[in-house]
């Protein structure tokens, strides 16, 4: 039997769901066959968003108005969902910081799959790391990379090859099982979560 874990990424036009929505997604299928972890291809997919980016948006990810064409879907439920979902069926998901893929990708749309997150099990695995971002991570770890697929950073499907790569030194040290606990443990800056206004509380139950 195949274990399949998916690596998503999202860019998105904010950080607050509620006013913003997901215009790029990637995904890196990880799968244990034959006892062997392997990384499959990178697939994204433009979403149409549905007014002008701004340009505290475009300074992040670098998408323009004139990347996205009228045919274009917007990124509905039912969309993100078949992409999530999508065969091969995965057994779990993950993200390099589960908490913002969460806010936007819902268990209604994940099928209440379990998550695992990248960045909390490298602070548990890593904790020597200078910092624990998915590009420090790339780097620190001297990941060999395609550097084709690897950039521009801060896109969807490059994100997500790297976040693969990641997952991909971390299930050498530790079973998906061990690094679901790992993402389960409490790991929260509170004083910095008040500080940007958001709840505490809630971040930790984005990660269990």
């Amino acid at each position: 039997m195949t274990l399949r874990l998916r690596v998503i990424d999202l860019e998105t036009t904010g950080a607050h769901p509620l006013s913003s929505e997901v215009i790029e997604f990637g995904a890196v299928d990880v799968f244990c066959d034959n006892d062997t972890w392997q990384i499959g291809d990178v697939r994204t997919r433009l979403f149409r968003p549905s007014g002008p980016l701004t340009p505290e948006t475009q300074a992040v990810h670098h998408l323009m108005d004139e990347d996205f064409t009228p045919d274009m879907p917007h990124a509905t439920p039912e969309a993100l969902s078949s992409l999530i979902l999508g065969d091969p069926a995965p057994d779990m998901l993950v993200a390099h910081h589960i908490a913002f893929e969460r806010h936007f990708l819902t268990d209604a749309m994940t099928g209440g799959l379990p998550w695992l997150c990248t960045l909390r099990a490298s602070q548990k695995l890593w904790p020597e790391a200078p910092r624990h971002t998915n590009q420090i991570l790339r780097y620190w770890l001297g990941l060999d990379l395609d550097r084709h697929l690897a950039s521009p950073a801060h896109r969807a499907g490059p994100d997500a090859y790297v976040t693969a790569h990641i997952l991909m030194r971390q299930l050498a040290l530790a079973s998906p099982e061990e690094l679901f606990r790992l993402t389960q443990s409490r790991h929260v800056r509170r004083g910095a979560a008040l500080r940007a206004g958001r709840d505490p509380y809630r971040q930790e139950q984005l990660f269990g």
